[in-house]
């Protein structure tokens, strides 16, 4: 008996899923083609506030890209999908 591999099979449908989205979003003329974001952006880009962004670089769960002037912070895309994945996993080993 083949057991299945369970991780592979969630990178896939993972990959699939986000293909289909990305697709969805395109024929609405709402592809986020964007590489970094400032604070604004990056809290738009994952349906949260600044505020929530500012928590989560001071707890050290996200990271700027560049910091900027100080003030300015910028994020890239990439660190943005992988903190909105992680808190993905989180809510799902709480509930």
């Amino acid at each position: 008996m083949e057991l299945l591999n369970t991780e592979l099979l969630q990178k896939m449908i993972t990959k699939i899923v986000r293909t289909v989205v990305r697709e969805e979003l395109a024929k609405r003329g709402e592809v986020i083609d964007q590489k970094m974001f400032n604070r604004k952006c990056a809290a738009k880009y994952l349906g949260v506030s600044g505020t929530y962004i500012d928590t989560a670089v001071k707890s050290g769960q996200l990271d700027p890209t560049l910091p900027g002037n100080g003030e300015t912070k910028f994020y890239l895309r990439e660190d943005l999908d992988r903190f909105a994945e992680q808190g993905k996993d989180y809510l799902q080993r709480v509930i």
